[in-house]
């Protein structure tokens, strides 16, 4: 029971560590951050030495998605919003890069699951899915109740 206690303690501290070494995200920001690190560590059982690993490689990951967000998707969102004025050879030309945007955003999946795949199982892969989501669905609830 000390051995578990004691790896999770390790684990609950490595990400706090991490966490904490970033600068200028509001305190608000890091709160969420902190827990979701948290949450998802719990979820996926993660031994300090594949938290170790897998960190890395998720906030890599996380940070060329909305990389690709900011760059890609916002603009193309923001021409949905005058779409019915659109001439057709202008939503062609929207469609072409929603159709871009998409197939980038494969890419950065497989290869964020090819990486994974170095540090933690298949099973952990989808478990990671499933805590993604429940993490935001948690998120939302709490935003709402707020």
């Amino acid at each position: 029971m000390y051995r578990v206690f004691f790896q999770y303690f390790k684990i609950v501290f490595f990400c706090l560590a991490f966490v904490c070494s970033f600068d200028g995200l509001s305190q608000e920001k890091s709160d969420v951050d902190s827990y979701k690190i948290a949450f998802i560590t719990e979820r996926l059982n993660l031994t300090s030495s594949e938290a170790e690993k897998f960190w890395p490689i998720y906030n890599k990951h996380n940070n060329k998605y909305i990389e690709l967000k900011k760059t890609v998707w916002e603009p193309i969102k923001n021409e949905l919003n005058t779409i019915d004025a659109l001439p057709e050879k202008d939503a062609d030309r929207l469609l072409e890069r929603y159709r871009s945007y998409r197939k980038k955003r494969l890419q950065y999946r497989e290869a964020f699951i090819n990486e994974l795949l170095t540090v933690i199982s298949p099973k952990k892969i989808m478990q990671l899915k499933k805590a993604d989501y429940d993490f935001n669905k948690e998120l939302l609830k709490q935003m709402k109740s707020e």
